[in-house]
């Protein structure tokens, strides 16, 4: 599984996410949208291990898969992602999926949503700007 859903939080909604460059309570209010629109698609947790981070990384991500290289994450079912700021703000910096490694994704304020599992094996390339995104791991639940 893999979507695009569109427009899930405003620009202005991003500026406030990205402030905060940490980890964070995927259950705080500031995420209650985000995770209801998520659950509309895939039955997740939020409950721990499940984590989410506001993340700021220059140097990007090597291709993986979210259930981890020596699945160190194997209890992560679903995994999704916004980017925090605007592409024209930074170099670099785009989201590929290993099945289309020559289109870039630049998610800005939309949700992606997949499986993540080693079909939907991924990168980040390095970037320099301001590139921020919020990245989230779910194990799966319906009762999550």
């Amino acid at each position: 599984m893999r979507l695009v859903i569109p427009d899930v939080i405003t620009p202005t909604e991003a500026v406030g996410i990205a402030e905060s460059v940490d980890y964070i309570d995927l259950g705080g209010d500031l995420f209650t949208g985000i995770i209801a629109k998520i659950r509309e698609y895939a039955p997740i947790s939020i409950d721990p291990p499940s984590y989410g981070r506001v993340e700021r990384r220059r140097e990007g991500h090597p291709w993986h898969s979210d259930t981890g290289a020596n699945g160190h994450m194997a209890w992560c079912e679903y995994s999704a992602g916004i980017l925090l700021t605007d592409p024209h703000s930074f170099t670099g910096g785009g989201f590929f999926f290993q099945s289309d490694p020559t289109e870039p994704v630049f998610h800005y304020c939309d949700l992606i949503l997949w499986s993540s599992g080693p079909e939907n094996a991924h990168k980040v390339s390095s970037n320099s700007g301001g590139r921020i995104s919020l990245i989230m791991f779910f194990g799966g639940s319906k009762n999550g």
